[in-house]
């Protein structure tokens, strides 16, 4: 069996629509004329039919069920996906860790110490304070851990700049198959700190360097004019845009990987298909990502 990565969810940890929110993207969601979207989550299926989850969001059962479904057509049986074998996050953040609490007795039961949990020191610290961890065997990774996921699968973390006076410390995942490596990169303050940490002078430089050949890229915003009026100061948003990563890359040429935007805010435009910020990505031949999307690894 060929390793697969199923995207989850494609939104910003606030998903889409967004408490409190009634802005148009919203209410058509509430109004069912467009899909919600998720907070954003992978799932890996190793060579040997276990399953793995990125992100533990607290609309994890709706995603075990889209994980099944967008699977059918690869042999899954499954109505919703279970069990988990292991849980991995990039960081302490709302979107990336409120589904945790659902592996203990309130609601799946995992047994105790059933479960993989891989991060950082300080995310496995926070979460036991708050006893999360009994369905959990933590296991702690820095920057640079290599890790055998599973059959066929395994995992490489780098450490990316995050609004460290918050979380202490956040995670890239470079996810790596028999055949294909995809790097899993949600959250990042700005190319300038991130390409700095790693010692790169291009993105291209360091997607060449980490050997990857898809990218799920944090897109939370198009631009900055999404927040404007919504905070006072916007210049300090931990979060490259979509039109920053536009400008460094330009069009993508045959040497580059699949870039995918993912993570996206629920003001993003780029979530319309019709409109002309998703046509601008789309004909610089990258893309944004879709929820349920499956890549072979």
């Amino acid at each position: 069996m060929q390793p697969s990565v199923t995207l989850l969810g494609s939104a910003q940890d606030g998903g889409v629509p967004q408490a409190g929110c009634s802005c148009l993207g919203c209410m058509d969601v509430h109004t069912d004329k467009s899909p919600e979207l998720y907070p954003v989550s992978l799932g890996i299926k190793d060579a040997s039919g276990k399953y793995h989850l990125i992100e533990a969001s607290r609309t994890l059962p709706k995603q075990l069920r889209l994980w099944a479904e967008s699977t059918r057509h690869l042999g899954e049986s499954l109505d919703v996906i279970s069990p988990i074998s292991s849980v991995i996050l990039t960081h302490l953040h709302l979107g990336h860790i409120d589904g945790i609490g659902q592996f203990g007795k309130e609601v799946i039961g995992s047994r105790q110490g059933s479960i993989r949990l891989i991060s950082g020191q300080h995310v496995i610290d926070d979460l036991g304070q708050k006893s999360y961890l009994d369905p959990f065997t933590p296991e702690v990774i820095t920057n640079g851990s290599k890790i055998v996921l599973g059959d066929g699968v395994a995992l490489e973390f780098l450490r990316v700049p995050h609004r460290e006076e918050e979380c202490s410390e956040t995670y890239g995942i470079v996810v790596r198959g028999k055949k294909k490596s995809i790097l899993f990169l949600p959250d990042h303050d700005t190319y300038a700190d991130t390409l700095k940490y790693h010692n790169m002078d291009s993105l291209r430089q360091w997607f060449r360097t980490i050997s990857v050949d898809i990218v799920l890229l944090d897109g939370t915003f198009f631009s900055v004019d999404e927040v404007a009026g919504r905070r006072s100061d916007h210049s300090g948003i931990p979060h490259p845009t979509i039109s920053e990563s536009l400008k460094l890359l330009g069009k993508k040429n045959d040497a580059d990987p699949d870039l995918i935007f993912i993570h996206l805010n629920h003001t993003n435009p780029v979530i319309n298909e019709n409109s002309k910020q998703r046509k601008v990505v789309e004909e610089l031949k990258w893309d944004v990502g879709k929820q349920g999307q499956v890549w072979m690894i």
